[in-house]
């Protein structure tokens, strides 16, 4: 190996040290990349969709859909799985909206829930920087980045987070779950596909969660059924739309 070739391999290990082994690698090498960690979300459905058996660590995912669609349920229940794996986890409530009661029906314990509620838009970047950087959370949901891109000065603190927290990212084990409402009619949201948001472009996975029927309580426990699109997926083929059938549970679950 000349000089060259020598100052280049050091470069390329003090990036991967620095930022992960995705951050930068030869193509040819298979050794150098790994397959990614997931926390699987509790449909297995999704899972196999997705193509990698769940929603991965050191990645930013989105989910999008409009309220009563499904998305936060779906978010609560991989939260709830994650902690019954080990995981330490959080949520940032820059909503204003977190339900502990439904939460808590979800299996989430709520004792061992790290809740956020930040007072500006820098006040919650910071600490999401700091509480991924810790390497302590497995999983942490915000709800919801996109309201920082309503405000141009937080959209500008949003689109400088957002390149520092891949970094953070890429070292640790935590899945960052961005959930994002949407105003609009379905159709609309899958004609748009919201490639212009800032989260667009940073997440790994995006998925559009749209409710499609209520299922009547006297068929069982209420439910729903919600089809799922992949909008991006970095890990994986992009595959289809998935259906999933989802029940609200009605007693807390032990």
């Amino acid at each position: 190996m000349d000089g060259q070739s020598a100052t280049l391999q050091q470069l390329i290990v003090a990036v991967q040290r620095r930022w992960g082994v995705r951050a930068l690698r030869w193509l040819g090498d298979a050794r150098t990349t790994p397959a990614p960690v997931v926390i699987p979300s509790g449909f297995p459905d999704l899972d196999a969709a997705l193509g990698i058996g769940g929603l991965p660590r050191e990645r930013l995912t989105e989910l999008l859909g409009t309220p009563t669609s499904g998305m936060t349920t779906i978010a609560l229940t991989l939260l709830a799985q994650a902690q019954r794996a080990g995981d330490l986890a959080g949520y940032v409530d820059l909503s204003k909206t977190f339900d502990a009661e439904y939460a808590a029906l979800l299996g989430v314990d709520l004792a061992a829930l790290l809740l956020i509620r930040p007072s500006s838009a820098a006040e919650a970047l910071e600490i999401m920087h700091a509480l991924i950087g810790s390497g302590g959370l497995g999983v942490l949901i915000v709800d919801s980045l996109a309201l920082l891109q309503m405000v141009p000065a937080d959209a500008l603190l949003l689109e400088r987070a957002l390149r520092v927290l891949s970094g953070a990212l890429a070292a640790s084990p935590c899945a960052l779950i961005a959930l994002t409402p949407l105003p609009y009619a379905p159709e609309m949201t899958r004609a748009l596909a919201f490639r212009g948001s800032l989260l667009a472009h940073a997440a790994a996975i995006r998925l559009h969660v749209a409710r499609e029927a209520w299922v009547a309580a006297e068929y069982g426990p209420p439910g729903c059924h919600v089809r799922i699109s992949i909008l991006k997926n970095q890990l994986a083929a992009i595959g289809g739309d998935v259906q999933l059938l989802i029940r609200f549970p009605n007693e807390v679950i032990p």
